[in-house]
């Protein structure tokens, strides 16, 4: 184990998302987590159904909410500012006509109070591009919001 990354509890879970979108987990798969503290619980609930909307939104074409996912200062790889990266992103998904995406071999790491990791295999396909890739998304507690502050692709497992 990392000496500055502790791991606090790991577990594992399917989300499929298509239109309509399904829910990433339920109480059982979140009571089933090692750490049962329900500070814990509390918020892995909401930093998943932050994670849901995120993807609910996307494979929904849903531009605004999904944008919304993300921290107001969070800047995209290769942008100068939040407000170029979000004007990507909505360029990009309003060129789309749909898109079919799953998340698979999710895990959800708390490494420190108030930050949340949940890696993920995703499965993606659109009218214009298809791939499978391994995903970290990191959570931050912001202003009482969960919020998307950090995006990275992973090798594969």
């Amino acid at each position: 184990m990392c000496k500055f990354r502790r791991l606090i509890s790991v577990f594992f879970f399917t989300l499929i998302v298509t239109f309509p979108a399904s829910i990433i987990a339920n109480d059982a798969e979140i009571d089933a987590a090692k750490d049962t503290h329900p500070d814990f619980k509390i918020a892995a609930k909401q930093v998943l159904n932050v994670m849901n909307r995120w993807a609910r939104a996307w494979a929904q074409l849903d531009a605004r909410t999904y944008i919304s996912s993300y921290a107001p200062d969070y800047v995209g790889k290769g942008f100068p500012s939040h407000f170029t990266w979000a004007a990507s992103r909505q360029q990009r998904l309003g060129k789309q006509k749909h898109i079919n995406l799953s998340l698979t071999d999710v895990e959800l790491y708390s490494t420190q109070k108030g930050v949340f990791s949940i890696n993920f295999t995703q499965h993606y396909e659109s009218d214009s591009y298809k791939d499978i890739t391994r995903k970290q998304l990191d959570f931050k507690y912001i202003n009482d919001t969960w919020y998307i502050v950090a995006e990275k692709t992973l090798p594969r497992k």
